[in-house]
């Protein structure tokens, strides 16, 4: 039997439909390749789309709001971090306080011509502080009192106390204009600390007032309320002094607080 002969005619046309046929193939999948991708941005053109719609509906506060709660969250990160950068950023600062604001400087956190706090120490302690503070001219003061404050009765309501936070503030300012004022939210007690004094479960009513006073007068306020219920592990068995780890996540709060104003 004769073997068929291929013709080299019919070779050549098997040779180009190969081609072809592989041609389009690339062609094809090419294709699909620019096509997935341009699916793909499309999906990422909606999304930033949809998210530039939500932000329109948003106002100017909310929208500020969530970029502030950010940094926030960036800034509380660093105590865990990269603790050394927190210490940093209160190198141009000034602490002035109750007992609980002495260990920035007795566990040497801050130097100790930084903090300017002692034992039953009160807002209106403030005056004899103006001297040393003229002479260290910081760029920030940060006021954490509070504690002793509402436990001596002076001021029975958050209003009065916050009252007279506003009187203090004025007059420090007045000897520092050059420095920006923070007023810290007052520590809560936990624990056993709320029973060590009947006024300390008031504590909340009294950051609340200092907050809409602050507000109103255009203060800068730190609400350290969140950050320390969140640490409540980390208060000493008073439930009203906090241990050596808990300032890292203070300092770290203030922090964040002097970046959102």
């Amino acid at each position: 039997m004769k073997k068929r002969k291929v013709s080299p005619q019919s070779g050549k046309k098997w040779m180009i439909l190969t081609a072809v046929t592989l041609v389009v193939a690339v062609v094809l999948i090419v294709f699909f390749i620019q096509w997935r991708s341009a699916r793909e941005e499309q999906e990422k053109v909606d999304k930033g789309v949809a998210y530039l719609t939500k932000l329109e509906k948003q106002n100017v506060s909310e929208i500020g709001k969530s970029i502030d709660e950010i940094r926030a969250e960036q800034n509380l990160a660093l105590a865990d971090s990269d603790e050394s950068a927190v210490w940093s950023s209160f190198e141009n600062a000034a602490v002035l306080g109750d007992s609980r604001a002495v260990g920035f400087s007795f566990h040497e956190f801050l130097p100790e011509d930084r903090v300017m706090a002692q034992g039953g120490g009160k807002i209106t302690d403030l005056p004899q502080y103006y001297d040393q503070l003229k002479a260290l001219n910081p760029k920030a003061v940060f006021l954490c009192f509070g504690l002793n404050d509402v436990g001596i009765g002076l001021w029975p309501t958050g209003e009065e106390y916050a009252a007279e936070c506003d009187k203090q503030i004025a007059a420090l300012q007045a000897e520092l204009p050059d420095a920006t004022i923070y007023l810290n939210s007052i520590l809560p007690a936990v624990g056993v600390g709320l029973e060590a004094d009947p006024d300390y479960p008031r504590i909340g009513e009294y950051n609340e007032a200092m907050k809409t006073m602050a507000e109103e007068k255009g203060y800068h306020f730190i609400d350290n309320t969140q950050m320390a219920q969140e640490h409540q592990d980390l208060y000493q068995e008073d439930g009203l002094h906090v241990q050596p780890d808990f300032y890292k996540y203070w300092a770290a709060n203030m922090m964040a607080g002097v970046n959102e104003s």
